[in-house]
């Protein structure tokens, strides 16, 4: 424990890790406004249905154009990365966003509001990839796993910021203030990361031809075969079938819970609860996990993870009626839920070389959004069937189970010789 905090305190005196921990920063700050934004909708929504005069039912199409794109994001991002550079990228990302989210402030119905939410999207989805591209840079190879999960925290942490700040200033000020505020601080934020977010680590070390080199990346369908080459396509298969699978439960759990709640005799006041208990669960798992992938490989500890969903899920499948422990085994859900869809990046951070890193997270994030949409109607199937709640809530575990098979396969596929660029640990 004391050589821990020794080497913390050596990282913050270094002036090079000074360097490193404000990059981090900026990064994780654009990405919890990211993730602010993305939760905005959700947050506003039974308050734009009411001020369009509509059922809340019908806002479905804001929410999915909102997934839609962000897919579309994510997959563009690493070949925009690839043309114009991830610092310059992430600064246009977030100015993007932030516009996107004052605009949908002027909505006046239903199809507007599907369309801001779509574009806002796209720039929402095009940050992730960079920003963790910007970090990556700035970290060693042994770190970087854990580089990419400091900065993915924001997006959890925003959201959970964009819930509370949200439920707060709508009642108050009306469901224009979540997106007015979802605006203006990412374009204030922009202004700051393009003051200090500093240019890539390599530039001007390199030398002519080096730098040529560098800067002759390839082409964006030459970056997706690349994800594929060779000993890379079992492990790209196995982790997109891992994001998707973990995302399939993650959202499905987070729209249904309330309702699986009440069918198993909570009240509607108290059923709520349990998506908060589910999100608080999530965030101590997270800054767990930059401690843990800093000194164990990625694919070991989601495995954890994901067990220890398991594990949940089946209690409260079989002790649903025990109040007290319900709510701790539900934390145990959204800590090993969450903790793998932040993970999964760190997988795609690990498993790609340099030329083909940024494409691959998007990509993998992709798969995660998919599963994001795919989820939610999956669990509602399952209660139109007329199923018990135990049942239905037992049945999530499949999906768990499929997504740790899969990162086994990954496990025993992916080789540090698996790279195609050797990082340096300088």
């Amino acid at each position: 424990m004391f050589n821990y905090l020794r080497r913390v305190k050596a990282f913050f005196l270094d002036e090079e890790s000074r360097s490193k921990v404000s990059t981090f920063a900026l990064c994780f700050g654009a990405i919890l406004f990211d993730g602010v934004d993305t939760s905005s909708i959700s947050v506003a929504g039974p308050a734009i249905a009411k001020s369009l005069g509509l059922p809340p039912e019908s806002l479905t199409s804001a929410f999915v154009m909102t997934s839609v794109g962000a897919v579309i994001g994510y997959l563009l991002s690493g070949h925009f990365v690839n043309l114009w550079g991830a610092r310059r990228v992430l600064i246009g990302s977030v100015i993007s966003f932030g516009l996107g989210s004052l605009a949908t402030t002027l909505a006046l119905s239903l199809p507007q509001l599907s369309a801001l939410r779509f574009v806002t999207a796209v720039g929402l989805g095009i940050c992730v990839p960079a920003a963790i591209s910007m970090a990556i840079d700035q970290s060693t190879s042994r770190l970087r796993e854990a580089a990419t999960t400091i900065v993915m925290s924001g997006l959890g942490f925003g959201t959970m910021f964009g819930g509370l700040a949200g439920a707060a200033t709508i009642v108050k000020y009306g469901w224009q203030s979540i997106f007015l505020v979802g605006g203006v601080l990412p374009l204030a934020f922009a202004l700051v990361l393009a003051l200090y977010l500093p240019q890539p680590r390599s530039t001007g070390l390199l030398s002519a031809s080096e730098e040529s080199a560098r800067n002759d990346r390839p082409s964006y369908l030459v970056s997706i075969k690349l994800l594929f080459d060779g000993p890379l396509k079992v492990p790209t298969i196995c982790l997109w079938s891992f994001s998707f699978l973990v995302f399939v439960t993650l959202y499905g759990l987070v729209f249904w819970l309330p309702s699986l709640l009440i069918a198993f005799g909570f009240s509607l006041e108290n059923a709520p609860l349990g998506v908060s208990a589910f999100v608080m669960g999530g965030m101590p798992a997270t800054i767990l996990l930059i401690p843990l992938l800093s000194r164990f490989p990625a694919r070991k500890v989601l495995t954890i993870a994901a067990c220890l969903a398991a594990v949940c899920i089946v209690s409260l499948g079989f002790h649903a009626a025990l109040s007290f422990g319900l709510w701790f085994a539900i934390a145990g859900v959204g800590g090993g839920l969450i903790a793998c869809s932040v993970g999964q990046s760190a997988l795609a951070a690990s498993l790609y070389p340099e030329e083909s890193r940024t494409t691959g997270i998007g990509f993998s994030a992709a798969m995660g959004r998919f599963g994001s949409i795919l989820g939610p109607a999956l669990v509602g199937l399952l209660f139109s069937l007329h199923l018990a709640p135990e049942v239905i809530m037992i049945s999530t575990i499949v999906p768990i189970l499929l997504a740790t098979l899969a990162l086994i396969f990954f496990w025993t596929e992916h080789r540090p010789s698996l790279v195609l660029a050797p990082q340096s640990d300088t």
